[in-house]
């Protein structure tokens, strides 16, 4: 299960041709044996015959959703659910579907601007693990003939070039170790948490963690009353639907205090580090005129301007610290080379 993943093009796919389906009169039964069949071979096929099998024996279908695990997600199977529950399983999934929608177009915003940096920044890794593998140990020989002291920095680039060269099986395979430590290190939901808590308090970054967040959430809770869920369930879908753990720590306690009777908006303002007041706002008028589900698209459309605006900052602002990575990485190499040959004519000319 480890790798097994239906992506969130497909899910949005499913649900969105499930709804069409469901619309147009056909049962669900004959409606998930139509896409089984036109599907492409692959997980989400065998997982829709799979589906196909369990609602012939009388299973609904958010419980044929749940018994695949984590291949869907909480948040899709309470939708599914609240669905067939009342009776509106086609505008469920369409709603489900706009949301997912709204989440991989963010996603994919984000990863798009910042594609250039990630290029720029493994040429340079790989770049200089050519130099240091290939290139430097041609002119060892040559430094060791010169007879003069190498600077201290020409012999740190040597050392590293001749380790990697001797070792360089060792050096991936300590690379793709730390790798595979790092990723099941934060498996765990202690680190997880911190590793949250310290995105959402580190300067510059906690802008885009914040409004990201806050962006799905209120589109989420905007999809989930739209629904026709009660503000209660739709909490609590958000609670498992919520990314970060810091913020799902503080939604819980939202939440108990939703259901003591307080205001869900005077129980959001008691974390202001992550509900902003102009947000919160706007939510107050939605909760008190009964159009609270209006007032989370109004703020989810704000965010979601908000961080992709900041978002295509971002290249104006990470050029400048990319250029200078790349010129002290290339002077630390260029003197390196340079100051044992200077020394040494240096000496010529005495």
């Amino acid at each position: 299960m480890l790798f097994r993943k239906i992506s969130q093009d497909e899910q949005i796919n499913f649900a969105k041709n499930l709804s069409v389906l469901l619309r147009g009169g056909v049962s669900i039964n004959e409606a998930i044996d139509s896409l089984a069949n036109q599907a492409k071979p692959g997980l989400l096929r065998d997982v829709l015959f799979r589906f196909k099998a369990r609602l012939e024996t009388g299973t609904s279908l958010a419980s044929a959703i749940s018994e695949e695990g984590e291949l869907f997600g909480k948040v899709f199977v309470s939708l599914v659910q609240a669905g067939e529950m009342s009776g509106a399983l086609a505008d469920n999934l369409e709603f489900l579907s706009v949301w997912l929608e709204r989440d991989s177009r963010l996603r994919k915003d984000i990863s798009g601007v910042l594609l250039y940096p990630k290029i720029v920044l493994a040429a340079v890794v790989l770049l200089g693990g050519a130099l240091t593998i290939f290139i430097l140990p041609k002119l060892i020989p040559m430094f060791t003939s010169l007879h003069v002291k190498l600077p201290l920095i020409t012999v740190i680039l040597l050392k590293i070039s001749v380790f990697n060269q001797q070792y360089w099986p060792m050096v991936l395979a300590g690379i793709f170790l730390i790798w595979i430590a790092i990723y099941f290190i934060f498996k765990v939901e202690k680190m997880k948490f911190i590793y949250h808590h310290a995105l959402v308090n580190m300067p510059y970054v906690k802008e885009f963690v914040i409004g990201y967040q806050l962006a799905l959430f209120s589109q989420l809770m905007g999809t989930l009353l739209r629904s026709g869920i009660t503000i209660d369930d739709a909490l609590e879908i958000a609670y498992v639907g919520t990314a970060n753990l810091y913020f799902r720590k503080a939604l819980r306690n939202i939440i108990d205090g939703v259901r003591r009777g307080d205001s869900l908006v005077l129980s959001m303002k008691e974390y202001p580090e992550l509900y902003p007041v102009n947000s919160m706002s706007v939510l107050a008028v939605g909760e008190n005129s009964g159009t609270l589900e209006e007032s989370f698209f109004k703020v989810s459309d704000f965010w979601t301007k908000d961080i992709l605006d900041k978002t295509k900052m971002l290249p104006t602002i990470i050029e400048p610290v990319l250029l200078v990575i790349i010129a002290l990485a290339v002077a630390f190499i260029a003197l390196s080379i340079i100051m044992p040959i200077y020394k040494l004519t240096g000496g010529l000319g005495v």
